[in-house]
């Protein structure tokens, strides 16, 4: 059986997992927003001490396991959910170091495409498109401007002004769009969907009417 795949791209705080959320509901598929693999693997190393590509490996031992009974991904590690403590400060300033090394990449990319052939899905990142779902029924780029994106994460973080955010978004881009492993462009055969002014629910609607589905 052909499976169908969305493939959502673009940067941080640009939307990406609301909107990929969204329509997977609508859709009825499953939903993965990639990001939350590299943060699980960055929660492991800083707890456990547990060497990087080592901690990358868990998804395919199923130490680490995706758990799709919703859309809001958990995760899983021994049979504890851990979900809870992969959006903090700490991992936030470390979780792009290690998501560019090569070897953690390629492992988390390898299980992504596993995922991708044994269900729909939906699925959200900075590579999925260019490197992930290649072969994906429909790929969006979904952009916003620096000023947008640095409110809508202020509002998500404590203890930092919206200029602080903004910082921080300008330093993750500029590793994300340079890094030699999977960085992040723009697929050729994507469509661009600029967010700024646009509700969650105008964005997936945009991109319904992008996609022939049965």
């Amino acid at each position: 059986m052909a499976y169908k795949s969305i493939a959502i791209d673009g940067p941080a705080a640009s939307g990406k997992s609301a909107v990929g959320r969204l329509l997977a509901e609508k859709l009825s598929y499953d939903f993965l927003d990639t990001g939350i693999m590299y943060r699980a693997v960055t929660y492991i190393i800083q707890e456990f001490q547990i060497e990087p590509v080592k901690a990358s490996k868990l998804f395919f031992e199923s130490k680490l396991v995706i758990d799709f009974s919703n859309l809001n991904n958990k995760i899983i590690y021994q049979d504890q959910d851990i979900s809870d403590f992969l959006f903090t400060d700490k991992i936030d300033s470390e979780v792009s170091g290690f998501s560019k090394i090569k070897s953690v990449r390629e492992n988390l990319v390898f299980e992504q495409k596993k995922i991708s052939n044994s269900t729909n899905i939906v699925m959200v990142g900075r590579d999925i498109g260019t490197k992930v779902l290649q072969n994906s029924n429909l790929k969006i780029y979904l952009d916003a401007s620096i000023d947008v994106r640095a409110l809508r994460r202020s509002k998500d973080v404590e203890n930092l002004s919206k200029n602080e955010v903004k910082i921080m978004l300008e330093s993750r881009d500029v590793i994300d769009k340079n890094r030699s492993n999977s960085p992040l462009v723009i697929d050729r055969n994507a469509s661009v969907i600029n967010t700024d002014n646009l509700t969650i629910d105008q964005v997936v609607s945009n991109i319904l009417n992008l996609y022939k589905y049965e």
